[in-house]
């Protein structure tokens, strides 16, 4: 019986342990606004930058020169769902409504989903928008 209680203990001290390791390394907000940037600075440069014949190096010096844009419209288009021990970050990227009604199929829209959790961030969900119209 004492073993099942030292059991017993041992289990509940692991999980409280576990918790609370979980929930001081719950990454804020602006962890992920720093990895979001670095990742669609990445996926542009590695999918747009190199689709843009002449222009890829102008289109990669752009991308690295305007990290602070970037940064806020990552902020701008987030919600975040906190749930003490992880966050969900939901991002809708598109600049539809900044460009001229010619050039709107020409830029994709996206949205992501991503958890962060032990300090990290996991993107579960990248996907294209694509236009009902």
């Amino acid at each position: 019986m004492k073993n099942l209680k030292a059991v017993a203990y041992f289990l509940a001290a692991s999980l409280l342990g576990i918790g609370v390791a979980t929930a001081v390394t719950n990454p804020n907000r602006e962890s992920y606004e720093n990895y979001a940037t670095r990742r669609i600075t990445a996926h542009l440069q590695e999918n747009t930058c190199t689709d843009a014949g002449l222009l890829k190096s102008v289109c990669s010096s752009f991308l690295e020169d305007n990290q602070a844009q970037i940064n806020e419209f990552v902020a701008v288009n987030t919600k975040q769902q906190n749930f003490l021990f992880w966050s969900i970050y939901k991002t809708d990227l598109s600049l539809k409504e900044s460009l001229p009604s010619i050039a709107k199929d020409l830029i994709p829209s996206y949205h992501f989903e991503t958890v962060g959790i032990f300090s990290s961030f996991f993107t579960y969900r990248a996907q294209r928008i694509r236009d009902e119209g």
